[in-house]
């Protein structure tokens, strides 16, 4: 899978908590409902077992039993698979109760990479601002757990306190994912795609392989509606290049989309290549990404010209389709 821009370089074991009250103290209304667009059934088990375990609450106090739901749903954002483990209702001795629900965040990205902030708790259709989120540093292509917490004023009916929560990741200007906590609930979210793509351009010494091609919703802040397509490339250099080498950047490449609009490559997907005579570059990081408009179905004319206004009329083009 490719990297993205919003990588951090932190150790594995570096965590990010974050307070929802801060967070989300400026929602309004609108923000409250989080509609979702495009998104797919994400995995869900066929229902969700809950067991009841000795809770001593506080330390001195019995506060009766935890109500523990496995839930084992599974969605999808920035690059990680979100899997909702379990939630867990431990009771207080005062009548009231935190809620713990463990998360697996599995990277598919090849750099270290921490989930942002961009989340919520409802309950209802409500923003819990309690809530506080410890989101861990996952390694590349690695998974590490954490942890929602909340805590709520009375414990006595756990199991439909459960039912009313999901978890959020983005906002309703945003494309979404929402894991439900109910067995009923379905997983909203759309998930990746790898697919086969082959395709060649040749400009003068410099040889350009696409090797194959990912989609998948944008993440950005603002893009609710969009898509990245992602295509991998190989670059190879002819025996001409002169010394000092050919650098290769990412505006370099454009993309023709089904409705006509020509897109430069976007910076977040980096090409900075210098690339030699005789040389071939094979980076796993080295996608060029386009932002298009969901669904990304139609046909495509991807271009890539080294030499601007000069060689735009004779710039090598690769046709493809995505179905």
């Amino acid at each position: 899978m490719r990297s993205t821009m919003t990588s951090s370089a932190a150790p594995a074991r570096s965590r990010r908590i974050r307070s929802a009250a801060g967070a989300f103290a400026l929602l309004g209304a609108a923000a409250l409902v989080l509609t979702a667009c495009n998104d797919k059934a994400g995995t869900a088990t066929p229902a969700s077992t809950t067991t009841s375990v000795a809770s001593n609450g506080t330390p001195g106090g019995n506060a009766g039993q935890s109500t523990v739901r496995t839930v084992g749903k599974t969605g999808w954002y920035e690059g990680f698979d979100i899997t909702v483990d379990k939630a867990t209702v431990v009771p207080d001795q005062f009548g009231g109760a935190k809620v713990l629900i463990d998360i697996t965040y599995k990277n598919t990205t090849l750099d270290n990479k921490t989930l942002s902030n961009n989340t919520s708790l409802l309950v209802g259709n409500q923003v819990d601002g309690g809530a506080s989120w410890d989101n861990p540093t996952v390694p590349g292509n690695g998974s590490a757990t954490g942890k929602v917490t909340t805590p709520v004023k009375s414990a006595k009916d756990a199991e439909h306190l459960l039912d009313t929560m999901t978890l959020v990741y983005g906002q309703g200007t945003d494309n979404q994912t929402k894991i439900p906590l109910s067995a009923a609930g379905k997983v909203e979210s759309e998930q990746p795609k790898e697919f086969p793509l082959t395709g060649t351009l040749v400009q003068d010494q410099t040889t350009i392989e696409v090797t194959e091609g990912e989609l998948a919703p944008s993440y950005t802040k603002n893009e609710r509606g969009k898509d990245e397509l992602a295509l991998h490339i190989k670059i190879t250099g002819g025996q001409e290049i002169p010394a000092g080498g050919a650098n290769i950047f990412t505006e370099y490449f454009s993309l023709k989309t089904p409705d006509g609009r020509d897109l430069v490559a976007d910076d977040r997907g980096q090409i900075n290549e210098l690339l030699e005579a005789g040389k071939t570059i094979d980076n796993p990081k080295n996608y060029v990404v386009f932002v298009v408009p969901a669904p990304a179905t139609g046909n495509y004319v991807l271009t890539y010209n080294a030499k601007k206004e000069e060689g735009a009329a004779t710039a090598p083009t690769f046709a493809f389709t995505l179905n």
